[in-house]
């Protein structure tokens, strides 16, 4: 073999390894989001939802008044406009609300960008330490501190604020000056700032190095000094375009002091509140800055790149100390605040790698205690505090989408009057709610765990065999219109039920059935345009209710329930109409467990790869 066929065939096998390991990562960290989100997770939309979403985006989208300024206006002190598409694209590709679809689509939109993250990382601290990388963000971001942004569906701001902030970063440092590169990474800032406020900080960040370029002569140049005007420019617009909401004037830090302890309690996060804590979280992120500036690397040194994210990592966490001094560690902010250690850990690596003599195993020992306190810091966090948080947000979750559905269902404004707070999803004593429940625009678009069934027009019955809530006693009982054919004396009673039903477009529909529809004799079928089909059902649901899914055309069609076998009954509730990907939906998040096992199988699988190839590769070289 020759010296470029072994070249080739170890640059295959590392491209093999790195696939494996960063599809490990992938399948781990997607699978514990969505049993985290099929456990805790509500469809229910909430707070901010029904207003920037329902309200500012759904129904004018709807009745077509939408228009492109509204895509950019401001909400809260934020110009969301990415959130917003993302948004409509989910709404327009399932054709009713879904916040667990938003939820969904934001897990997957987490862990692409923490991959794409951690390959930047692994390409400036040498790419043998991307299966470190992987490992200590899989037990960063698999815990789950962030919960609130994975499970509220209009959270979608945070993972896209790290996405394009990256992005602009790695191709501003590391891309010549004002080429086009450059310019693709200026536009990402751009975008980092429609999709969260703190977005600006990336302009800042890489302004910040392009001057020390400049500065330090390590890039002199003309076209430099344009490009750190640009961005700093840039920078002012965005600032001056940032809103001032008055009504959060108390959140925000009203002295130096106030902001100081502020800053200092979230920059060492999870570790127990001490300046201490600060101090040694932030530990490699000081001493990594300290020696590029004092290096003074060539500008191709991709390690500037590292310091970019340090700043901007940093202003991060200070901007929401300024701006949220009441519920800074709040969970939604603490994916921001795991960005800033996975940078530190970053950190720590590049300097481990430099030679420093003597105090090489000095330098070791300190890293190794780095690892343990935060690992150990974020363990205690999570036992401490996220099950607590998590069991309160799904018991308050059912309170909010049963107060919400049996309003619906009913009229009945006791269900949502003067609540407790959070017993409904919407601030307020009930009244908005229900103004905002009763826009055409938005009925049409409810999530299908809220809406009311289709109302059957007509019900024609050859017999006695099926009655509204003929049910077993042990089945659970339903709020909507349910037919079955349960009969205590014998389950005797046979014969044929049509319910007769309309709708004004192709329509999903969920139907659900329980009892024992596969007995012989018994069968669920629509018939629409003088076709008939039956439903498919794929096991007796016996005193539990499963659901069915179908789909049918516009216009009028009947559910026929036949009934000829005299020892089984079945029931079905009223169909409610479902979004194209909701059963979809619900079996993802009913597979969480089975992505886990296939995540550890091919962990195994690239471990005893990587043995293998390593034990060769020993073998070969004696």
């Amino acid at each position: 073999m020759t010296t470029n066929d072994a070249t080739h065939d170890s640059r295959l096998a590392f491209q093999g390894n790195t696939l494996l390991a960063i599809s490990v990562f992938a399948v781990l960290l997607f699978g514990i989001k969505l049993w985290l989100i099929g456990t805790y997770g509500n469809a229910t939309p909430y707070w901010d939802q029904w207003d920037a979403e329902a309200m500012q985006l759904y129904r004018p989208f709807q009745n077509g008044t939408l228009d492109w300024k509204d895509l950019f206006s401001a909400h809260n002190e934020h110009r969301i406009l990415t959130t917003r598409l993302f948004d409509l694209a989910l709404l327009c590709i399932n054709g009713i609300w879904n916040p667990l679809l938003q939820m969904v689509a934001n897990a997957v939109l987490h862990t692409l960008t923490l991959i794409f993250s951690i390959v930047l990382l692994s390409r400036v601290v040498g790419r043998k330490y991307l299966p470190y990388l992987l490992v200590f963000s899989l037990f960063l971001f698999g815990l789950p501190f962030g919960w609130e942004n994975t499970l509220e569906g209009f959270q979608t701001q945070f993972y896209f604020v790290i996405l394009f902030s990256f992005a602009c970063l790695w191709l501003t440092v590391t891309q010549t000056p004002l080429s086009v590169w450059w310019w693709v990474g200026t536009a990402c800032a751009i975008l980092s700032f429609l999709s969260f406020a703190s977005g600006i900080l990336a302009l800042a960040a890489s302004a910040a190095i392009g001057a020390v370029f400049y500065v330090a002569e390590l890039r002199k140049t003309r076209a430099q000094l344009i490009s750190v005007a640009i961005l700093g420019g840039l920078f002012i617009l965005g600032w001056s375009l940032t809103p001032t909401v008055a009504g959060h004037a108390y959140l925000h830090a009203t002295s130096i002091p106030q902001f100081i302890d502020v800053l200092m309690a979230v920059l060492g996060w999870p570790i127990p509140t001490h300046y201490f804590s600060a101090l040694i979280l932030n530990a490699p992120n000081v001493f990594f800055a300290f020696r590029m500036l004092r290096r003074r690397s060539p500008t191709t040194d991709r390690r500037w790149f590292l310091l970019a994210l340090c700043i901007w990592a940093t202003a991060q966490i200070a901007s929401i100390a300024y701006g949220r001094v009441e519920g800074y560690f709040s969970s939604r902010y603490t994916d921001l605040f795991s960005i800033g250690i996975l940078v530190n850990f970053a950190c720590l690596i590049s300097l481990v790698q430099d030679d420093l003599g003597k105090f090489n195993r000095r330098k070791i020992d300190c890293a190794v205690l780095w690892f343990f306190i935060v690992a150990a810091s974020l363990g205690l966090f999570s036992c401490e505090w996220n099950y607590k948080e998590l069991y309160a947000k799904r018991s308050i979750g059912q309170i909010e989408e049963a107060n919400t559905k049996n309003y619906l269902a009913t009229g009945d404004f006791s269900y949502i009057k003067d609540k407790p707070f959070l017993e409904i999803p919407y601030p307020g004593d009930g009244r908005a709610f229900s103004e905002t429940l009763a826009m055409p625009e938005i009925k049409a678009i409810l999530p299908s765990n809220i809406r009311s069934p289709l109302a059957s027009s007509k019900m024609d019955e050859s017999s006695g065999a099926f009655i509204q809530g003929a049910i077993s006693p042990e089945t659970p009982k339903r709020s909507n219109m349910i037919f079955g054919s349960y009969a205590p004396a014998g389950k005797t009673a046979i014969g044929q039920t049509s319910l007769q039903f309309s709708v004004p477009q192709i329509t999903h529909l969920a139907i659900p059935v329980a009892g024992y529809p596969l007995a012989e004799g018994n069968k669920i079928e629509i018939v629409q345009n003088g076709q008939r089909r039956p439903l498919i059902v794929r096991e007796n649901p016996e005193d539990y209710w499963a659901t069915i899914y179908t789909k049918v055309d516009a216009g009028p069609f009947s559910i026929v329930l036949s009934k000829s076998s005299a020892s089984s009954w079945f029931a079905i509730e009223a169909p409610t109409v479902v979004g194209k990907l909701d059963a979809f939906i619900k079996s993802l998040l009913a597979s969480s467990i089975w992505f886990m096992v296939a995540g550890l199988v091919i962990g195994i699988t690239f471990l005893v790869h990587y043995g293998l190839t390593n034990g060769t590769k020993t073998e070969t070289a004696q």
